[in-house]
């Protein structure tokens, strides 16, 4: 029987680049043939509106009917003043999920004392943050796009920095994981998800080399991306229904804020 999955990385909305199936009979169709229970996304308004809480916004209004299985990122641009109105928003909104940061996209450090001060916020508020390194793969990324990728010294000392918040890295491919020489499993509050790492049977096999399968996330990049690569590498895996259980449904409320486990695992 095949497992109904939460997917943390939907890409949707309004794009300017191309036109992806994103309105909501669409959605649904997606979640239909994608096999998915919940998911967590963020919208192309979020993502590139120089006021990201007011693309946030237009998201969930225009998405309201889903709102029973699709959560948001608050994405959030530390240097701009609503930044702690956003984390509380995150906080408090049953609606979304966790805050998200881009700074490759958005153009700021790490190590910078406005990413400090939001991550002392989301702890404070015990809101989990999602670390997006990219929207774009690289082999697809619009050429008038600046979008830089966080050094992998920057991304370790951010993850170490911060001990006391929910992590989750997203759109990181396998190497840059690897980059990191990091002992993950000194660090339990860290979570990856598979969204552009370009995951196929041979590498989510020796997945346990670059990550632990505990705390590993299944997100797809769907609609933007198409789904069913990283679906299909998965189920054909060499590893037990009960780990990928845990990758595509299991892991994620333990993660994120709000998703709740669904009682019908299966269909």
């Amino acid at each position: 029987m095949a497992i109904r999955a939460n997917d943390t990385n939907l890409i949707l909305g309004p794009c300017p680049f191309r036109s992806i199936p994103s309105g909501v009979e669409e959605l649904e169709m997606l979640r239909g043939r994608a096999g998915l229970q919940r998911a967590v996304g963020s919208g192309f308004r979020s993502l590139l509106y120089y006021d990201t809480l007011s693309g946030l916004e237009e998201d969930l209004v225009h998405y309201a009917s889903l709102r029973t299985w699709i959560y948001f990122y608050a994405t959030l641009d530390p240097r701009f003043p609503q930044m702690e109105r956003g984390v509380r928003r995150a906080a408090v909104d049953e609606r979304i999920a966790a805050v998200r940061l881009l700074p490759g996209l958005h153009h700021y450090e790490l190590d910078a004392p406005e990413v400090d001060d939001l991550m002392a916020a989301a702890q404070s508020e015990r809101v989990p943050v999602n670390l997006m390194a990219r929207i774009f793969d690289d082999r697809v990324a619009p050429q008038y796009v600046q979008q830089t990728v966080p050094k992998p010294e920057h991304v370790a000392a951010f993850l170490m920095r911060h001990s006391g918040v929910k992590i989750a890295l997203s759109m990181f491919y396998f190497i840059e994981l690897r980059a990191l020489e990091l002992d993950w499993h000194a660090l339990p509050h860290v979570y990856v998800d598979f969204g552009c790492s370009k995951p196929n049977v041979a590498s989510l096999d020796a997945l346990e080399k670059v990550f632990p399968r505990a705390r590993s996330l299944f997100g797809t990049g769907a609609p933007f991306y198409y789904w069913a690569g990283s679906r299909l590498g998965l189920e054909g895996a060499e590893m037990s229904v009960e780990t990928k259980r845990a990758i595509m449904v299991d892991n994620a409320p333990v993660s994120y804020t709000h998703l709740t486990l669904p009682t019908n695992r299966e269909v």
